[in-house]
């Protein structure tokens, strides 16, 4: 999640940390077989997903001019991928710079003038256990609203990571979405059951549910990794960015280039 103050206000707070929670998800009867699952899911893959804390430093130009300089706070789920440390994150969660520009833009004929620009600082892991360790971003995909990053330093030991197979859930089949509470519930791992909504094809393959928060980590019932929450790109209002999953392996491929 970003917390935000400062001259933008309540718009662009909102601009920045909408999408973090969308679609309440109705209330769904599971199984006891799908809770084992979800259960089994927490206990092996639940410290794979941590927060990603930090600064970004925001800037406003307009006609040349820098209009605001302010700092935001980070605080945004990370889902790990391999036991180096490599995480996959919502690009828009350290660098909001077309979120903002499309908000503060919006209704104004003058939108050519502004431009807004974000630098990420003092980005670093916390762990299950409490350690934080300083990470850097080291691939950015913004079509795909996709952030790399990696450990600074290599870790002393082997981190958990997403290890499952691949799965490719179908419209109205339940999954669990792997996330973390903050720090007012003691930063705990969570898991919960949603639905798929939608599988959207083109142009891209996409996955929409009935809840989760950006970064989480999703699973079908038969513990396979289905993808990341992310935000959509919306050529049409670039002001709105809609949360999907990214399938597992579109992420895993781009990944590639971060080795």
């Amino acid at each position: 999640m970003a917390v935000s103050g400062g001259w933008m206000g309540r718009r662009c707070a909102a601009a920045v940390a909408a999408g973090m929670l969308f679609f309440a998800g109705a209330a769904m009867a599971q199984t006891s077989e799908e809770r084992a699952a979800a259960r089994e899911l927490m206990t092996k893959h639940g410290n794979a997903v941590v927060f990603a804390l930090g600064t970004i430093k925001i800037r406003v130009n307009q006609g040349g001019r820098e209009v605001q300089n302010q700092d935001q706070r980070v605080q945004t789920l990370v889902t790990i991928l391999d036991s180096s440390g490599l995480g996959v994150m919502s690009l828009t969660s350290v660098d909001p710079s077309e979120l903002i520009l499309a908000q503060l833009s919006r209704g104004r004929g003058a939108a050519a003038e502004v431009s807004v620009s974000t630098e990420p600082s003092e980005l670093r892991y916390r762990l299950p256990d409490g350690k934080e360790i300083p990470v850097r971003v080291v691939l950015r995909d913004k079509d795909l609203d996709l952030a790399f990053v990696r450990p600074v330093e290599k870790p002393a030991t082997p981190m958990t990571a997403i290890d499952a197979t691949t799965g490719r859930p179908a419209v109205v089949d339940p999954v669990v979405v792997l996330q973390r509470l903050p720090e007012s519930a003691g930063w705990q791992s969570t898991a919960l059951f949603h639905s798929v909504q939608a599988v959207v094809e083109k142009p891209r393959t996409f996955f929409i549910l009935t809840g989760g928060i950006i970064g989480s980590a999703v699973f079908d019932t038969r513990g396979r990794f289905v993808g990341v929450i992310l935000r959509l790109k919306n050529e049409a209002d670039a002001a709105t960015a809609p949360p999907i999953v990214l399938p597992a392996s579109d992420i895993r491929e781009v990944a590639k280039q971060a080795n």
